[in-house]
């Protein structure tokens, strides 16, 4: 299993925080990708010291939205809102880390900041810790931990920590190897359209019965059901 395939997450925009209005006038112009309006509404709120709006600030630079690309000037956005506990700027600040933009590469300060986010509750925070302890980058390698935190990811509906689920059963990765219920976490990665499920889910299925895979299916919507909002 690969890390990470980085992509730079536009803090703030699934946060369950009730954020100023102010925010919520540069969030909407994100979304219609108006990036000139949002960076001259979250700037004078970065300059003031609103974590959420310097993560977002960072997240911008990191892709090169409205402003030229620099991954420095984003670690210095994130660092700032990290250093104020904001868990998507420590996850942020920790792909960083991990892969050496804006910042030397250092896999043992990225695990602890994806620790920090995923212990305050941060579905992607919990991925990234989980993906870590699972691969021993930067930690030793504890796979029931890494297991324990797909988990917890899971339960909030993060479809690259299912995936890993489905694959961990698969192998037998901290957990007894149980084919039946790795397609079943695959299927529900699957269905909210996580690519690398669709693409392992088939070689699961060539290993099961027909009744194996109606049981995995149906375990598969059962836990979707009780887990819509």
């Amino acid at each position: 299993m690969k890390l990470l395939v980085v992509v730079w997450m536009v803090a703030g925009m699934a946060g369950a925080q009730v954020a100023a209005p102010k925010y919520e006038d540069a969030r909407a112009a994100i979304q219609k990708r108006d990036f000139a309006t949002a960076i001259g509404i979250l700037r004078p709120m970065a300059d003031q010291g609103n974590a959420r709006a310097e993560s977002t600030l960072g997240s911008l630079y990191a892709a090169g939205f409205g402003v030229p690309q620099s991954y420095e000037e984003a670690v210095k956005w994130f660092q700032k809102a990290a250093a104020q506990g904001f868990p998507e700027a420590q996850a942020n600040l920790g792909i960083a880390y991990t892969n050496g933009q804006g910042v030397s590469k250092n896999e043992a300060t990225a695990a602890g900041l994806f620790q920090k986010a995923a212990e305050q509750g941060y579905a992607p925070g919990q991925f990234l810790f989980g993906s870590v302890l699972r691969l021993g980058v930067g930690v030793p390698k504890n796979s029931a931990d890494a297991l324990s935190w797909f988990r917890k990811a899971a339960e909030q509906g993060n479809a690259r920590a299912i995936t890993a689920l489905g694959e961990m059963y698969d192998t037998g990765d901290g957990v007894a190897k149980d084919p039946v219920e790795a397609y079943k976490w695959l299927v529900i990665s699957a269905v909210q359209g996580d690519q690398e499920a669709k693409q392992y889910i088939a070689s699961v299925d060539v290993r099961l019965t027909p009744k194996e895979v109606d049981e995995a299916k149906a375990a598969a919507k059962e836990w979707v059901k009780a887990h819509q909002k």
